[in-house]
């Protein structure tokens, strides 16, 4: 199994999209078996597929309890859920004396012969179940925004990635996803900033902007569901494509 931890330090650069997508995608159009991971207490994830539940201990939090979670199934594949408690067992775990970052990977050991993709939606903060989701990953996306501070926060994210190999030695970023993307000078000049000094791989797709992104959200559909011929839609399947053309000969 493939774990990928979608990850910004920064809120609002298109996180839970691009996972959500991205594990949508990889079940329906590459038929491939997929775990999603909602791994925010936010539960943004959970909300949109329908398994955001405050009336009992989420998935997310079991996990970093040693548990092992219920799965909910959402089109054609698992969702693991979260909601507030899961900050509450990361604040748990933080205060815990004992080995605190290999929880998610100790699950995702024992359910690894079910999929062939994990993909694991994170906050914008590095909790606990951030390293946690970190430690257990082969691979991190990093979605990011043509703006200042997204910009300058690619930087920090990716340092913070680079020092937690010391846990997980096997983790690489596999690219930075230009989100959100409209063409204007500003824009143009900003990738090509970045792709001239970013040392990772900056995705040749980038996702565009598009009103359908958040008609999607609305009606908690996936963006290849709800408008498969929009921009947002297209660059999806695009980069997925990328995505798999880099990586699936390689293990």
């Amino acid at each position: 199994m493939k774990t990928i931890a979608v990850i910004n330090l920064k809120g609002g650069v298109g996180k839970t999209t691009t996972a959500i997508n991205m594990a949508e995608l990889l079940a329906e159009r590459h038929n491939k078996r997929v775990l999603l991971i909602d791994n925010d207490p936010q539960g943004n994830t959970s909300r949109f597929c329908g398994c955001y539940q405050m009336s009992d201990t989420c998935g997310a939090a079991k996990i970093l309890k040693g548990c092992d979670p219920q799965k909910a199934e959402y089109r054609t594949m698992d969702i693991i859920n979260a909601d507030m408690t899961l900050l509450e067992a990361d604040n748990t775990l933080r205060a815990d004396t004992g080995r605190q970052d290999d929880k998610m990977k100790q699950y995702l050991q024992k359910v690894g012969d079910q999929y062939g993709y994990c993909i694991i939606d994170n906050p914008p903060a590095l909790l606990m179940c951030t390293v946690n989701a970190l430690c257990a990953a082969d691979e991190v996306i990093i979605p990011v925004t043509l703006d200042n501070w997204s910009l300058d926060g690619v930087e920090v994210v990716t340092e913070q990635i680079e020092a937690l190999k010391v846990l997980n030695k096997n983790l690489k970023i596999a690219g930075i996803l230009i989100t959100n993307y409209k063409k204007t000078p500003e824009n143009e000049a900003a990738q090509k900033w970045l792709r001239e000094n970013c040392r990772y791989k900056v995705y040749d797709t980038v996702i565009r902007r598009s009103d359908k992104i958040v008609e999607a959200t609305y009606y908690k559909t996936p963006i290849d569901t709800h408008s498969p011929k929009s921009a947002a839609a297209v660059t999806y399947r695009r980069f997925v494509n990328e995505y798999l053309d880099d990586t699936e000969g390689m293990w």
